[in-house]
């Protein structure tokens, strides 16, 4: 019998081997961590039916492929977004985390490109969630001085890679950021 396992818009790879660890049986976490290292953000966040004895190989594959067949109809608009898939994919992420609501997501997804492109920090609070695992209310005046790659009160651009891996309402907005 098919295992239905259902991973929610924006959880890191670490937090989605924690629902697969408890619905499949033979599911080897650290494998699936380490199988998944170079994929954060390209495992799309979905309801999947995993085979009874689907193994961490499984898993990566059935999200990664499913990333791919999603974003397969979004090619040539970030082909001519002038950002790669990457920082799409990036930006998805931190908007997936910040903006809770639907019709705001293109809003500040406008507002983040917009401080990249003035060569601003980002100055989000999304990253230090990944990076620590602390909510905003959690964050110290020492926190935002860490020096890490996340870190968007220290540094400019786009952190150093996704903080999650965003639904496709995210990666809409982060392709179609709305000017405001």
């Amino acid at each position: 019998p098919a295992i239905r396992v259902t991973i929610p818009e924006g959880l890191s790879n670490k937090e989605s081997s924690v629902i697969l660890t408890k619905a499949l049986s033979d599911f080897d976490s650290a494998e699936f961590l380490r199988l998944a290292k170079d994929k954060e953000g390209f495992l799309f966040p979905d309801t999947y039916f995993f085979k009874e004895h689907a193994v961490a190989g499984d898993a990566v594959k059935l999200l990664a492929d499913n990333f791919d067949k999603k974003i397969k109809p979004l090619r040539s608009d970030i082909e001519k977004s002038g950002h790669t898939l990457r920082e799409i994919i990036i930006m998805a992420s931190i908007v997936e985390k910040e903006v809770a609501h639907e019709v705001d997501r293109p809003i500040v997804s406008g507002i983040l490109w917009e401080r990249i492109r003035r060569g601003m920090p980002l100055q989000v609070d999304a990253t230090f969630l990944y990076l620590l695992g602390k909510q905003s209310s959690e964050l110290t005046l020492a926190d935002l001085q860490i020096k890490s790659p996340y870190n968007t009160y220290r540094n400019r651009g786009l952190p150093a890679g996704p903080i999650g891996n965003p639904g496709i309402s995210a990666i809409r907005a982060a392709l179609f950021p709305k000017a405001s």
